[in-house]
C-alpha cells in the first residue's frame, strides 16, 4: 500500500518500524484499551512531533484494517517553533568557520563549494549529496537535478552564481571522484555551526525574497509547484514570458541571473 503511495523506500522502512513496534506492544491484538494505552505510552517516551508520526502510522494502517473507532484517534498538537530566520552573515561565518577548522584541504574546498552551490541554487541537500560530476555544467552555471534524485521523481534544472561558480572550479581542480560531494559530514563535524546543508535550501528561499525574485520563479527553480495565479503573475516579470512554459532554460537562466549571478555571500 505504501509503495503504491509513491513514498520512498526509506520512509516505508519508517512506517513499517513504528508500525511493528504497535502490533507488538497490542501482542497483535488490537482493541480500544490497548490502543490508549500505547499511545499514552508514546507520549511519555517521545515529543509531540514524533509521536504525531506514530499515531499517523497507526491510523493510516487501522484505516486500511476498516477499525471501527480509528477516527476517534487524534494526534498530540505540536508546538510552533520560531521561523528560523538565515542571512547572509550566517553563511558566510558557516563557511570561514569551514576554512579555519577543516583542516584537508579537499574536504574543505569541497564542503565551501557544496554550501555555495546549494545556497545559491535551492537544491534540497539530498539532491547536493546524489549528484554526479555529470551533472553540472560549470561553465554555463546550470545544475541538472535527475528524476531519480528529485523528492518529487521530476527532472528540472537550477542555477547557480558567479561565487559558487568559483568554489566549484577550486574543488574541481582537486579531481574528485565522479559522486561531488560524498560524506560532507566529516566536515560538519568539525565545526561549531548549527547550520547544515539542510539550512542551505533554506536560505535560497529566504534570500530569493529578500532580492525581489518573484515567487513563481523561485519555486520553479526548487522543484515547487506553480499554481494558475503564479503563472499569470509572470507575465509583468521583465523577460518576456508569455509562451514560456517553465522549462525553457535560456529564459528561466535570465531571470535567475537578473537576482542571483553577482550575489556574493563572502566578503
Amino acid at each position: 500500500m505504501l509503495r503504491l503511495s509513491n513514498i520512498s523506500e526509506e520512509e516505508i522502512n519508517k512506517n513499517m518500524s513504528r508500525l511493528t513496534r504497535f502490533l507488538e506492544a497490542c501482542s497483535y491484538q488490537i482493541d480500544d484499551d490497548r490502543i490508549i494505552i500505547y499511545i499514552n505510552e508514546l507520549k511519555k517516551q517521545f515529543e509531540p512531533e514524533t509521536v504525531r508520526k506514530h499515531i499517523t502510522t497507526i491510523k493510516r494502517f487501522l484505516k486500511f484494517i476498516n477499525y471501527p473507532s480509528v477516527e476517534l484517534i487524534k494526534p498530540p498538537k505540536v508546538p510552533k517553533k520560531r521561523k528560523l530566520v538565515i542571512k547572509p552573515i550566517h553563511v558566510r561565518n558557516l563557511i570561514h568557520e569551514i576554512d579555519q577548522k577543516v583542516r584537508y584541504e579537499p574536504l574543505r574546498l569541497r564542503a565551501k563549494a557544496a554550501v555555495l552551490l546549494a545556497t545559491t541554487s535551492g537544491l534540497r541537500a539530498m539532491e547536493v549529496y546524489k549528484l554526479m560530476i555529470d551533472d553540472i555544467d560549470v561553465r554555463n552555471r546550470t545544475v541538472f537535478v535527475r528524476a531519480e534524485i528529485a523528492k518529487d521523481y521530476e527532472e528540472r534544472i537550477t542555477f547557480f552564481n558567479e561565487e559558487a561558480k568559483q568554489a566549484l572550479e577550486d574543488y574541481l581542480a582537486t579531481n574528485p571522484s565522479s559522486n561531488l560531494f560524498y560524506n560532507l559530514r566529516d566536515a560538519f563535524e568539525k565545526i561549531d555551526s548549527k547550520l547544515r546543508m539542510k539550512h542551505m535550501r533554506k536560505f535560497f528561499s529566504q534570500q530569493s525574497d529578500r532580492l525581489g525574485m518573484p515567487t513563481a520563479i523561485k519555486k520553479i527553480l526548487m522543484g515547487h509547484v506553480v499554481g494558475n495565479e503564479e503563472y499569470v503573475a509572470l507575465r509583468g516579470v521583465d523577460v518576456d514570458l508569455e509562451h514560456y512554459d517553465f522549462q525553457d532554460e535560456e529564459e528561466l537562466k535570465k531571470i535567475y541571473d537578473k537576482y542571483w549571478r553577482d550575489f556574493k555571500i563572502l566578503d
